[in-house]
């Protein structure tokens, strides 16, 4: 009998360390699983990711500073004599003044926005166009800082006698590319200059801004074609 006894003693505690070795796998391996959907569900990015990218790229303000007491402008400077209109005026203009350089930068920056507005008029609220109609906002309010900080009269807006409205979606991309290159080459040619602090803050800025522009166009041209 007390053979018997131990063995059934022995065999009851094989059976539990068994049953708890079990357990103890089945819960690594539990614990394992999750971890590695947590991983997979982790590596996958929302659809949306890279459409938030564009936007925030194409809206995002960029850095500058404006002083609103600056030294003010010589009277050469503030001269104004324009050969023609916008970057492209900017650009035949061989004898840039500072006021001429601000006021081709403000026709341009109106016409980047009377032109996308007309796109979106035409085909609707359509994307980079919407974004960016907001960004040309933004440039063009940050101009206005540094015509307020010199005292100068804020250009009306005539952009309408210059806007061509594209005949569709592909035709619409490839002139927006075209008019970030022009705007571009405006602002690096003025920043060729020596210029006041305020005026070279605010034309690289709004340079950095259109060069985000300019590849928000390209992507769209390259969908379309």
């Amino acid at each position: 009998m007390k053979m018997n006894k131990s063995a059934f003693s022995l065999n009851r505690h094989f059976s539990t360390i068994l049953l708890v070795s079990v357990l103890a796998v089945s819960s690594i391996f539990m614990l394992s699983g999750c971890s590695a959907t947590k991983d997979t569900v982790n590596e996958t990015p929302p659809p949306s990711q890279e459409t938030n990218n564009e936007s925030a790229a194409t809206t995002q303000p960029v850095d500058h500073n404006v002083d609103i007491d600056p030294t003010p402008l010589s009277e050469t400077d503030k001269a104004l004599s324009l050969e023609g209109y916008g970057a492209k005026g900017a650009l035949a203009d061989k004898d840039l003044t500072i006021h001429d350089m601000l006021t081709y930068a403000v026709q341009d920056e109106y016409l980047a926005r009377g032109e996308y507005l007309a796109i979106v008029d035409k085909f609707g609220n359509q994307k980079p166009y919407s974004n960016i109609i907001s960004a040309e906002e933004t440039h063009l309010s940050y101009l206005k800082e540094v015509y307020l900080a010199y005292g100068l009269d804020f250009p009306a807006d005539t952009s309408g006698d210059h806007v061509v409205v594209p005949a569709d979606l592909l035709e619409a991309a490839k002139t927006g590319v075209q008019a970030e290159i022009d705007n571009i080459a405006m602002y690096e040619l003025f920043l060729t200059y020596d210029l006041p602090e305020n005026v070279f803050e605010v034309f690289t800025a709004l340079k950095s801004g259109s060069e985000s522009h300019l590849l928000a166009f390209q992507r769209q041209v390259d969908k379309l074609q």
